[in-house]
């Protein structure tokens, strides 16, 4: 028996994720779901997907910007995309087709149709391998905010983390950006990567950090931000931080 064809819908709207899921699924296809672009990026690191049906307007990472990634990532850039939107206008249709979509498709939209479109797409392929199979890259970024402007930073690049009035701040060599999740969620979302909670209010990158001293018998890190940001070590951490840094 064939295996089922694996389809991400990338959707804020919940009533249509779920319509398209149970029309999908009673097609016997598998229907993984995404709110957004960046979340949509997430899934395809880790599931193997035939398909992307994407929306345009999404909050944080868009259709567009999303698109774009996964066109320029090599393990995503021949997976087949349904651009699945309420846009009209030629223009956006013709942005789509340039930017590599397979499929324009207009809400609303039939889901017998939409389900023949999925497997007109699929029809001769090579399925996809599990993520991780045949290649070390993984998708490496973090949706973040400046000025109006969400973008993907690249997580090498962030030096440290930090949490002040309810907000929470990464910053890079030269710059500060907004990111919509606690310090608490990154650091559970960055769990494989080379950051360490020193503080209630900060996380550092351990490859970012220049000088570590002693003042007063506590420990201060100096990481290597253009300003130097000296960030202390909360007393509570001060174990895992010296297991971490080797001293």
């Amino acid at each position: 028996m064939e295996d089922p064809i694996n389809v991400l819908c990338v959707d804020d709207d919940v009533s249509i994720v779920e319509m398209i899921k149970m029309g999908l699924e009673a097609d016997g296809m598998n229907v993984s779901s995404a709110g957004d672009g960046a979340e949509a990026l997430e899934v395809l690191q880790n599931e193997p997907i035939d398909v992307v049906l994407l929306d345009i307007m999404m909050p944080r990472v868009d259709g567009w910007m999303a698109l774009m990634e996964i066109r320029n990532n090599p393990l995503t850039a021949d997976i087949p995309v349904i651009m699945l939107t309420a846009k009209t206008q030629d223009l956006a249709k013709i942005l789509a087709f340039k930017q590599g979509v397979q499929q324009y498709v207009t809400k609303p939209f039939n889901l017998m149709e939409l389900s023949a479109r999925v497997r007109s797409l699929v029809r001769g392929r090579p399925r996809p391998l599990a993520p991780g199979v045949g290649s070390e890259t993984d998708f490496r970024k973090l949706a973040v905010r400046k000025g109006g402007r969400t973008v993907l930073l690249n997580i090498d690049d962030i030096v440290y983390i930090s949490a002040k009035n309810k907000s929470t701040y990464v910053h890079t060599y030269e710059n500060q950006y907004l990111v919509d999740l606690t310090l608490t969620e990154l650091e559970g979302k960055l769990s494989r990567e080379n950051f360490e909670r020193v503080h209630r209010s900060y996380m550092i990158n351990l490859n970012k950090v220049k000088e570590i001293l002693r003042v007063d018998g506590a420990y201060v890190v100096v990481v290597t931000d253009r300003d130097e940001t000296q960030i202390p070590v909360a007393r509570r951490q001060v174990r895992d931080f010296r297991g971490s840094v080797g001293i």
